[in-house]
């Protein structure tokens, strides 16, 4: 159990229905404007724990993706601690932690739809890299009434929606087949003016 008064990294206190509890802080710059948000589902318990976005195994697999395409390199013990130097930032659709695999409710993902518009309108990112398609599917059909089902990679047909550059992330594990997984991250490589 996390003591509200010793928090450490990332970590922040919130409160939701009355109950107070440890999650992550959104890494977010003072002022608007961003290269690339990623939008995350919700903090895990092991990633709270260590006040560290993606500290488990499969958000551990997020970070040498993101290494391996020369996307993000970090230069800090925690790559999150690195994000604000590259102009990137980081959030989640849900703040209240969950387990690998638990869903956010049908009210986080209303609520959460609504603080992500809101930061996109402040921060102004040029790019929006939902680390889940799920998330970025849920966020279209329940703000936008949108059906279809989002394509791993880039979806220049959702930026009229959300304005901006919008990537859904091929995590390890995902139907998106590594061929097509590569050639996503070769393309928001090439996009970021990095190479791959």
């Amino acid at each position: 159990m996390i003591e509200f008064d010793s928090l450490r990294g990332h970590q922040c206190v919130l409160e939701q229905d009355g109950q107070r509890f440890v999650t992550l802080e959104d890494i977010l710059p003072e002022q608007p404007g961003l290269k690339l948000l990623f939008v995350a589902k919700t903090p895990t318990s092991k990633s709270v724990e260590a006040g560290h976005y993606f500290q488990g195994r499969q958000g551990r697999m997020f970070w040498n993706k993101l290494r391996e395409f020369d996307v993000f390199r970090a230069t800090t013990r925690f790559e999150d601690d690195s994000l604000l130097a590259h102009e990137y930032g980081i959030t989640d659709i849900a703040k209240l932690p969950h387990e690998f695999g638990c869903e956010p409710n049908t009210r986080e993902y209303v609520e959460g739809a609504e603080r992500i518009l809101g930061l996109i309108r402040v921060h102004r990112p040029k790019i929006l890299c939902f680390v889940y398609k799920r998330v970025l599917d849920e966020l279209l059909r329940i703000r936008f009434g949108w059906s279809q089902k989002a394509r791993y990679g880039f979806n220049p047909d959702l930026e009229p929606m959300l304005p901006a550059k919008v990537f859904a992330f091929p995590m390890p594990g995902t139907p998106c087949v590594k061929q097509d997984a590569d050639a996503a991250m070769q393309d928001l490589a090439r996009v970021l003016g990095r190479t791959a």
